[in-house]
């Protein structure tokens, strides 16, 4: 898993992938939350109060093609920290050999 520090301003964790097929992202920090929302302009707005999910300390989510639905998959995801600069690790897969 490929892992970084976030801020509280907003960034692109994922961007529009058509050939990803699941990914995770995991929320490393003890006592910081993230929050995670789809975007699907070239706009940041997620945010503390403006976001679809909000991942709590310690805690992941992870969609998957076949559970969630091609489109939720696919599309562009960004991230803010509530505070500070949490560390956040992410992984996709995709059908595609490369």
């Amino acid at each position: 898993m490929a892992s970084r520090t976030i801020s509280t301003g907003a960034e692109e964790v994922l961007p529009r992938n058509t050939s990803r097929k699941s990914w995770i992202i995991s929320n490393e920090d003890a006592s910081i939350d993230v929050f995670i929302k789809r975007e699907q302009n070239a706009s940041l707005t997620v945010s503390a109060t403006d976001h679809d999910h909000r991942i709590a300390a310690g805690a992941s989510i992870a969609l998957s093609h076949f559970v969630d639905g091609k489109e939720s998959v696919i599309d562009r995801w960004t991230i803010v920290a509530a505070s500070g600069t949490p560390r956040v690790s992410f992984f996709e897969t995709e059908d595609v050999m490369r």
